[in-house]
């Protein structure tokens, strides 16, 4: 394998680390800012803003930024159906292709979103209400997700059967794949 490919899956690698451990602190900030919400309603003391600070900036966050580390390790749903006889196929050619399309799927949604992320950067848009949050900033972090995304995909174009640090074995939860469950 060229030198030049294992620094781009170890850069790419980093910036996935990266990313889940920012949609990991926006989870937990999430949940910590609706149970003190919740608290507060009790009281008669509602956090202002708590609502918009969640919806524009936590949820986008834990989106879009535990996508490339879930693709990465195998963690989305799958449909294994034909799994089977295309990896019979050489070359590795059907997670190419797979990849291939998906390269252009995202990459047409990185165009629109980065688009649509800088034109309200430069519009400085901001919500309505008691609390203005820059609703700008909420744009960011989309094509940020994507743009790691598309580079692990790419990664996967060009060499689809690499091995992943920190990915599962893709027949590890597979009860059949020991045999009988159980045994």
């Amino acid at each position: 394998m060229p030198r030049e490919v294992r620094h781009a899956e170890r850069f790419v690698d980093v910036l996935e680390r990266a990313s889940d451990i920012l949609a990991a602190v926006g989870l937990c900030t999430m949940m910590l800012i609706i149970s003190a919400d919740a608290l507060g309603r009790l009281f008669g003391a509602p956090l202002q803003g708590a609502y918009e600070f969640t919806a524009y900036y936590l949820m986008v966050i834990v989106a879009f930024l535990a996508l490339p580390r879930s693709y990465a390790t195998g963690g989305q749903v799958r449909l294994e159906l034909l799994e089977p006889w295309l990896a019979r196929l050489p070359g590795g050619l059907a997670r190419r292709g797979v990849a291939l399309l998906s390269l252009a799927a995202f990459g047409l949604l990185l165009w629109f979103s980065g688009d649509e992320a800088l034109r309200r950067i430069a519009d400085r848009e901001t919500t309505f209400g008691v609390v203005q949050w820059p609703l700008y900033l909420s744009y960011v972090w989309m094509p940020a997700g994507i743009a790691i995304l598309i580079l692990r995909l790419a990664l996967d174009v060009v060499r689809p059967d690499a091995p992943r640090r920190g990915a599962a074995r893709p027949d590890a939860a597979r009860p059949d794949a020991a045999g009988v469950a159980g045994r």
